[in-house]
């Protein structure tokens, strides 16, 4: 531990969440991120979303002043070996007032610390690699993974013969269950995942999905009479931003997302994805491909005889079975 640490310990307390003040805690993420964690939102969270941990986040405080917060999350994922939980940092604050003191590293120490009692091997995490925060996610042992890519054409070459259609997850019906909406996305996830590792395991019903998806921007994928994944999919002037959610491990992204263009006419189309192969497809039927974007997926090993390879391997990251979606990660 630094000197300044040390000193920082001394003058400050660790505390969880409901030993806080919660306007504090608004005022703080406002400051930081720009995010409204309200009291409202934070006990709708801790309601309805199993990925928490008890201590919900922690806090470092000073002269009764909130510092510094550091959200805890226990995310489910497969493994080679199966069902294994990986630590998640979300919503990392420090007020403005007290940068440089090393209050958020202290509250990363904090956290890992409360993972590795949890029995968790591994800590996640998502960011952007143009802001500040990556450097510090580094310095803290947080590995890139470099998952993410963006595809970029103009609507008529997105625009193919596809033996694939979409449609609307608001309109769809599964014959067979009867599910409709956000069920019947939840039962696509159950029936594709099994092929895949990473966060190919969610709690059901996953109710953040239903929290941060307008069921409008999600387009099914259908192979005849069979779903064969989704995407969400929406018009940003004369762009068509379509984000991949989950395709059949056999599915082509580039036929996918034609299906999804011939129903949503714009100028261009941009695609964001992560499997290798969906990378090179669409690279190959000449789109404009950036692999790495600006966002980044980090993962730290909590154990020293742990390497972020370990983790590559155990969940097949870097490959096609590597699943991964914005809503799985913090």
């Amino acid at each position: 531990m630094s000197r300044k640490h040390y000193y920082l310990k001394i003058k400050m307390k660790i505390l969880e969440y409901n030993d806080v003040d919660p306007l504090q805690i608004l005022n703080l993420t406002l400051l930081a991120l720009d995010f409204p964690f309200t009291p409202e939102r934070a006990a709708h969270l801790r309601r309805t979303d199993q990925r928490p941990f008890p201590c919900f986040t922690v806090n470092a405080v000073e002269d009764d002043l909130v510092l510094g917060q550091v959200g805890v999350f226990r995310l489910p994922m497969i493994s080679t070996m199966g069902r294994e939980d990986v630590g998640g940092v979300w919503a990392v604050s420090t007020h403005p007032l007290h940068a440089g003191r090393g209050v958020a590293s202290a509250l990363l120490e904090e956290a890992h610390t409360r993972m590795r009692n949890s029995g968790l091997r591994f800590s996640t995490l998502g960011t952007s690699r143009s802001g500040i925060a990556y450097r510090l996610y580094q310095k803290h042992g947080y590995v890139d993974m470099n998952i993410w890519a963006t595809a970029l054409t103009r609507w008529e070459m997105a625009h193919q013969p596809t033996r694939l259609r979409a449609q609307p997850a608001g309109a769809a019906l599964s014959e067979s269950k009867g599910e409709v909406g956000f069920d019947f996305l939840d039962a696509i996830f159950r029936d594709l995942a099994g092929e895949y590792l990473g966060f190919a395991w969610r709690h059901q019903p996953f109710i953040r999905m239903r929290d941060k998806v307008n069921l409008e921007e999600v387009w099914v994928v259908w192979e005849n009479r069979e779903p064969v994944g989704f995407v969400f999919a929406r018009k940003e002037d004369l762009l068509l931003k379509i984000n991949i959610q989950l395709l059949r491990m056999d599915i082509d992204a580039v036929e996918a997302v034609a299906s999804v263009a011939s129903k949503l006419r714009t100028s261009y189309v941009q695609v964001t994805m992560s499997r290798p192969s969906d990378i090179a497809g669409f690279q190959r039927a000449g789109w404009q491909v950036a692999h790495p974007t600006w966002e980044a997926f980090m993962l730290k090993p909590l154990l020293p005889e742990l390497t972020a390879e370990d983790a590559r391997r155990l969940f097949g990251i870097g490959t096609d079975r590597f699943l991964i979606s914005w809503l799985d990660v913090t």
